[in-house]
């Protein structure tokens, strides 16, 4: 649902309508989580900052993101909270809550030992599409107290996010599908490769053996050694063609531009196509290496083209 502006200065207006764009064009979900937690600490004034998710039955946190403390400090602490107490109260009742002193509360458990003291309290839960995702909460203002306009401008906030949220998830579901899906051809690939070339040798490896085997002539039996020895020979150089194909060492060892080259010089020497190589990579600082995913999906181009051409050119 949109966010509800009602009860908000122009200053928090303002920064909630910029932030809210930011915030739906940010598609990288980790990122996303600790840009909302920052700025609900800038709208409020609040020294810490979390955000609980929650578990598929939505009944304890999965997982808890903290802002505002020191990362020491939290290995000290030990393991997150899971959602009782007070972080508990808005599982069961997704709807605001605001205290003066969290400590107070009957729900309250404490604090863990090392956990820096708090009292004023504010929690709001963000739902998507009806269903609650997680929570944000908010400890320690800074000039004393939360309240009503705080309340207005984090439950704004919450509905920005829950936006933001679901279009990120949404755009890594669509990366995992079209990952499965490349993964699958992948396979396809090399199951049709490994039956062409290579089951087939073994196949025609077989039958040479059985036959020699039939027979007492010490002349045939040498010769379908010979034989049987050559066609090892050829499967094991197409398995080793195969493995490599499958993940370089060059691109792991040496980068994306000497993979290409000894790709391109693999196939002038087995093949019947003459091949020329002009690679050029880097940027104006002179970098030469490419981020992993990127040097993977061009080799994986550039050898499907080189294949393709051996093949049906």
């Amino acid at each position: 649902m949109p966010p509800d502006y009602e009860g908000l200065d122009a200053r928090r207006l303002r920064r909630l309508i910029e932030v809210g764009a930011s915030l739906v064009s940010n598609f990288e979900l980790d990122s996303l989580l600790e840009r909302v937690l920052e700025v609900a600490r800038e709208l409020t004034g609040a020294r810490y900052a979390a955000l609980g998710i929650l578990d598929p039955d939505r009944r304890l946190l999965e997982r808890f993101i903290a802002s505002g403390i020191d990362s020491n400090v939290q290995e000290k602490i030990g393991d997150p909270p899971r959602g009782r107490g007070v972080l508990g109260l808005l599982i069961a009742n997704p709807q605001p809550l605001r205290l003066t002193d969290v400590t107070d509360h009957p729900a309250s458990h404490g604090f863990p030992e090392h956990h820096p003291p708090m009292k004023s309290f504010l929690g709001v839960s963000i739902m998507i599409r009806g269903e609650a995702y997680g929570n944000l909460y908010l400890a320690e203002k800074l000039d004393g107290e939360f309240d009503a306009t705080d309340q207005a401008s984090v439950v704004a906030l919450a509905a920005w996010a829950s936006i933001a949220i679901e279009n990120a998830r949404s755009v890594r579901e669509d990366r995992l599908r079209s990952a499965i899906e490349a993964s699958e051809e992948e396979r396809r690939r090399w199951a049709h490769e490994l039956h062409d070339e290579t089951l087939q040798g073994f196949g025609g490896l077989q039958v040479l053996l059985s036959s020699a085997l039939r027979t007492a002539d010490p002349r045939v039996l040498k010769s379908a050694v010979r034989d049987a020895v050559e066609q090892i020979g050829v499967d094991i150089a197409n398995l080793r063609s195969l493995i490599t194909e499958l993940r370089p060492a060059a691109l792991d060892q040496i980068g994306l531009e000497p993979a290409l080259e000894s790709l391109a010089a693999q196939f002038a020497i087995s093949g019947d196509v003459k091949v020329e190589a002009d690679i050029a990579l880097g940027d104006r600082r002179g970098d030469r290496r490419l981020p992993d995913e990127l040097e993977r999906t061009v080799y994986r181009l550039v050898q499907e083209a080189l294949t393709n051409v051996s093949k049906h050119a």
